[in-house]
Formats: structure tokens, C-alpha cells, sequence
């Protein structure tokens, strides 16, 4: 798939291009060409539709990389284009004015990784009324800390376990019978007369 879009990809870092799917890549491109890319994928080579826009946070290296996954109409192709900004408040212009749908994909990395979409026209509280904390979906968010310090634990509630250490448990019950139930077997076989003795 890539061979017609190469000559117009200089300087792009080609990903990968699945084994499984030849008719899916993925790229690479600085944040400055972005959209002169997206424009031209949309507009020349058909990549009509906006399937999602994904971000990984990148925390180490002080980055998010989003992810726009683009199709054809005829879903015969589809194209991963990725890019990077700082996760200190680096914006990126919306995508928007070429795929509509990018409103809502925009909205939700706003309200979930905090990252500024310029001229995007609402981003305002989405699923997170009134929320005024680290975004959520950040990797320095602690999620427990964020429970104990907001919520109360309901009364009656004290004897919760912990999943990890429930589950061990029962291993450890069911291994522990097994050894059980093999040395009792053990033992009648023991104490079983030999057979074939004088009568």
C-alpha cells in the first residue's frame, strides 16, 4: 500500500507495514507537517474517514504521541499517522475542518490527558462534570490516592479483600487438598492386603 504514497512521504519515518494486513501502515511525522500530510491523505488518496484518535503517554520522555487512524471509503486501506507534543500543555490544531467526527476525539484526550486543541469550538466538560484534578488518564495520576483521599469506604465494607491475594489463596487451598487426597490414596493403598496370599 505504501509504494503509491512514498514519493510524497520524504522524510516521514515509516513504522511498519503488517505482514498480517498489507493494506495497513503505520508513520511517524513531526507535529509541523502534521496537517499538510492529513490534508493531502484525506483529500488526493482517499482517506476519507476518521476512525479514531489515540494518545499513549509517553511520561519518561515527557511526550504524548497521538495517533490518527484513518480508512478509505472503501476500507480497502488504512493508515496510522503519529505524532508527537509535550506533555506540558503543547497544543495541536484540530482536526475538525477535515474530519468532523475528530470533534469528539478531541473533547475526550482534552478532558482525559489535558492536551489543548486550538480552534476546536467546545472543550468543555465531557464525561468529567466538574473535575478539577490531574486528568485521569495521565500516568503520574494516582488512581488510588484519588479514591482514599475523595471517597469514604461505606461502613461494612472493612472485610474487602484483595483479589491478587484471594486468588493465591485459593491456589494454595486447592494445591494443599490435591497433596491431601494423593497421601490418603496413598495410605489405603498401603494398608490394602497384598493379594494372592495362602487361603
Amino acid at each position: 500500500m505504501l509504494d503509491a504514497l512514498l514519493p510524497r512521504l520524504q522524510g516521514f519515518e515509516i513504522l511498519e507495514q503488517s505482514q498480517r494486513r498489507p493494506n495497513q501502515a503505520f508513520l511517524r511525522v513531526p507535529k509541523a507537517q502534521l496537517f499538510s500530510l492529513l490534508g493531502q491523505l484525506q483529500q488526493q488518496q482517499g482517506f476519507v474517514t476518521l476512525n479514531a484518535l489515540a494518545c499513549t503517554d509517553w511520561l519518561e520522555e515527557g511526550v504524548f504521541r497521538l495517533t490518527y487512524l484513518l480508512e478509505t471509503a472503501e476500507r480497502d486501506r488504512s493508515l496510522g499517522v503519529q505524532t508527537q507534543i509535550a506533555r506540558d500543555g503543547e497544543g495541536l490544531a484540530s482536526a475538525i475542518p477535515l474530519w468532523p467526527q475528530a470533534e469528539i476525539f478531541e473533547r475526550e484526550l482534552h478532558e482525559m490527558y489535558g492536551i489543548p486543541f486550538e480552534g476546536h469550538p467546545s472543550l468543555v466538560d465531557f464525561m468529567l462534570e466538574g473535575w478539577t484534578h490531574t486528568p485521569p488518564m495521565r500516568r503520574e495520576f494516582d488512581t488510588l490516592k484519588f479514591v482514599q483521599d475523595t471517597y469514604e469506604m461505606r461502613p461494612g465494607r472493612e472485610d474487602n479483600q484483595d483479589v491478587r491475594e484471594a486468588i493465591r489463596k485459593r491456589k494454595d487451598a486447592k494445591k494443599a487438598e490435591k497433596a491431601l487426597q494423593a497421601k490418603a490414596a496413598e495410605q489405603v493403598e498401603k494398608a490394602r492386603p497384598e493379594e494372592g496370599g495362602s487361603a
